[in-house]
C-alpha cells in the first residue's frame, strides 16, 4: 500500500548538463577561464556520467550546433527559472549565497537560514564585482538520445535569455499555453553585438522557429500526453563554467586584513537596506572606511565596539564610493578588543 503524498510522487532525475563553452588555461596567470564556442559541449564530469556523455555523442557527435529538445512542462518558470544569483565558497564547497529577482533577494544569514532583503540589482556591490549574475537554467529532455532523464543548460547571456523567452512566449501564445513534450530545435548561432560601440561576434541560443511552418507546428502533438515531474535544480551547485574563482564570494585566497575598529554606524538607505559603516585602523595606523549590507554582518554589529579587532576581506569600488572598501568577509577576533 503506497503512502499518500509520498509514494505517489515520481520524479525524473537529471542525467547531465550541456555547456556552451570550454575551459582554457591562461599562458600568463596559469588560471583556467571559460571560452565560448559555437557548438554544444557535453563531457563526463561531476554532473554528467560517462554513459550519458557517450549517449549524447552517439547521436550528435562532439560538436553539434543543433539538438532536438522537449520541455517537461508548460510553465517556463519551472523549466527555465531565471534569478540574479551569487555563490560563495565555504569549507571547500560551494553554496548559493544570494538569490534575487531585481526587487527582493534572499541571502544566507550566517545561521543556516536565509533572510529577505531588498535586491539592489545593478547597484549591488556583488553585481558590480561580477559576483552576482543573471542566471538562467534551462531544463529539457533529449528525445533522440538513449536514456530517460532531464538535461540542463546554464546561461548568463542576455541575448540567449531574450531569444529563448521570446520564442517560448510566442509558441505558448499560438498553442494556448501548451508547449510541453513538443519537439523543438535548439541551436547555437552567431550574433553580432556592440556592447561598447564596437561590434563583436558572440554565440547565443535560439529556438528554431524561424523556419517552422505555423500549420506544421499547430498539427504537432506532444510525444506523450503527460510529462513526468523532473527533479529540482540543486540550488547550491555552482555553474563553474560561468563563474570564475574570483567571482565567488569568499573565493579569494589572500590573507584577511587585521583592523581595529575606531567608529561604527548603522544606516538605512532609500531602498530600506541596512548598511554597517566602520572606520578601522590597520597595523600601520592607517584608517580604512568600510561598508557592508550583508545580513550576516549586520547581525554581528552589536558585537563590534570601539577597539574591537576584526579580520576582513574587502575591495574598493571607485565607481560607487571612491574612499570606501566593501566588506566581503568579516570575522571577529575572539580576544574582543585591544583594550581587553
Amino acid at each position: 500500500m503506497p503512502i499518500k503524498g509520498r509514494s505517489d510522487i515520481y520524479r525524473v532525475p537529471r542525467v547531465g548538463k550541456i555547456h556552451l563553452g570550454v575551459k582554457k588555461v591562461s599562458d600568463k596567470s596559469g588560471h583556467e577561464y571559460p571560452s565560448a564556442v559555437d557548438y554544444f559541449v557535453v563531457k563526463a564530469d561531476d554532473t554528467t556520467s560517462e554513459a550519458a556523455a557517450q549517449a549524447f555523442q552517439s547521436v550528435y557527435g562532439d560538436k553539434p550546433r543543433e539538438i532536438t529538445i522537449c520541455f517537461p512542462s508548460d510553465d517556463p518558470d519551472q523549466f527555465f527559472p531565471q534569478w540574479l544569483s551569487s555563490y560563495r565558497s565555504v569549507g571547500g564547497r560551494y553554496e548559493l549565497f544570494c538569490r534575487g529577482d531585481g526587487e527582493v533577494a534572499y541571502r544566507v544569514d550566517g545561521q543556516g537560514g536565509r533572510v529577505q532583503m531588498p535586491c539592489a540589482y545593478q547597484d549591488c556591490p556583488l553585481y558590480q564585482e561580477k559576483k552576482c549574475k543573471e542566471l538562467g537554467q534551462l531544463q529539457f529532455f533529449l528525445p533522440e538520445v538513449p536514456g530517460i532523464g532531464c538535461w540542463q543548460l546554464d546561461t548568463t547571456s542576455y541575448h540567449t535569455t531574450v531569444n529563448l523567452n521570446s520564442s517560448i512566449q510566442m509558441l505558448r501564445a499560438l498553442t494556448g499555453g501548451a508547449i510541453k513534450m513538443i519537439p523543438l530545435k535548439l541551436r547555437v548561432i552567431p550574433k553580432v553585438v556592440s556592447p561598447e560601440g564596437k561590434p563583436k561576434t558572440v554565440f547565443v541560443l535560439q529556438l528554431g522557429i524561424d523556419d517552422l511552418k505555423l500549420t506544421d507546428f499547430l498539427k504537432q502533438k506532444p510525444l506523450i500526453g503527460a510529462a513526468p515531474v523532473v527533479e529540482p535544480i540543486p540550488e547550491d551547485e555552482l555553474p563553474e563554467d560561468l563563474f570564475l574563482a574570483d567571482q565567488v564570494v569568499g573565493g579569494e585566497k589572500a590573507e584577511p586584513t587585521l583592523l581595529v575598529v575606531a567608529d561604527k554606524r548603522l544606516k538605512q538607505d532609500q531602498e530600506g537596506l541596512t548598511w554597517l559603516f566602520l572606520r578601522a585602523a590597520d597595523r600601520e595606523g592607517q584608517i580604512m572606511k568600510l561598508a557592508t549590507s550583508d545580513p550576516a554582518h549586520i547581525q554581528m554589529a552589536s558585537e563590534i565596539g570601539i577597539g574591537r579587532i576584526i579580520y576582513v576581506h574587502a575591495k574598493q569600488k571607485a565607481d560607487t564610493w571612491p574612499d570606501v572598501y566593501f566588506i566581503e568577509q568579516l570575522h571577529l577576533d575572539q580576544n574582543a578588543s585591544v583594550a581587553s
